[in-house]
Order: structure tokens, then C-alpha cells, then sequence
């Protein structure tokens, strides 16, 4: 095989993988906007899969969740301190995004995102903890 030829037959075989790679897949989260919104000015951290962001921890906190997917907004909702746990509201009109409790002092957000052959994904998208000193937010890998 002459020089040319290999190096046309690797581009080609580099375009085919490309095109594979690009059909079907799953959304993602790209990236989960923290926004501090008891203080003021608010803060804001743009957290991405595999980050992790510690703050210092006051009580009766309220923190904005921002997910964004494909480069925009998908959904959000506010994180409370109660004074015993951390507690989750949905966004007005926001019916793809929930919490669990993790323990007494942490939560896990789910959102759920759909492919484009309409089936659902359950991802969690979110991790906190907290203690009397710090709070952390974490975006897990996927």
C-alpha cells in the first residue's frame, strides 16, 4: 500500500468512527451552576462533571441549582438549609429534577433527560454535604 493510499484509508477510517461516535448517544450534563443566593452579591460557581466545590457552611443557607445540557438551561431548582437537614425545590414547571436525602446532612439531585429516541435517563447530577463548618457541592462523573 502506497503512502497516500494508507494515509486516505486512516482518514477515512477516522471519519467512520466519528460519525458512530456522534449517533445515539445519550445527553449528558455538561455542566451545574451553583449560585449562592442568601449572600449579595451572590456568588456563583460553574461546576463541571468530577468537580468539587467547598464553601464555608451558614445556616438558614439558599443556594440556586442551575443544569445545563447542549449548552443551555434544562432545568434547576434552590437548596435550603432547614436548621436540621438540606432540603430541595423543584424550578416552577421543572418535573425532570428531584432530591434524595444522603444521610442527615446531604442530598443527591436527579434530573432526568431524554435521548433522541425519547427514552428517559436518570442521572444524578448533583451531590451535597454539609457539617457545622463547610458545604460541599460535587458534580459527579459520568
Amino acid at each position: 500500500m502506497r503512502p497516500w493510499q494508507r494515509i486516505l484509508a486512516l482518514l477515512a477510517a477516522l471519519c467512520a468512527a466519528l460519525l458512530l461516535a456522534g449517533c445515539g448517544r445519550d445527553p449528558v450534563i455538561e455542566r451545574v451552576d451553583v449560585t449562592w443566593t442568601s449572600l449579595d452579591p451572590a456568588p456563583r460557581w460553574g461546576l463541571y462533571p468530577g468537580y468539587r466545590q467547598e464553601l464555608e457552611f451558614r445556616k438558614r443557607s439558599s443556594y440556586q441549582v442551575d443544569v445545563y445540557v447542549g449548552g443551555k438551561k434544562v432545568t434547576g431548582g434552590a437548596v435550603g438549609d432547614t436548621g436540621y437537614s438540606l432540603a430541595f425545590l423543584p424550578g416552577m414547571g421543572a418535573l425532570d429534577i428531584e432530591a434524595e436525602a444522603a444521610g442527615p446532612k446531604g442530598l443527591i439531585i436527579f434530573v432526568t433527560l431524554k435521548n433522541e429516541k425519547g427514552e428517559s435517563r436518570r442521572l444524578p447530577c448533583l451531590k451535597i454535604e454539609r457539617n457545622d463548618e463547610k458545604i460541599w457541592f460535587e458534580v459527579p462523573k459520568q
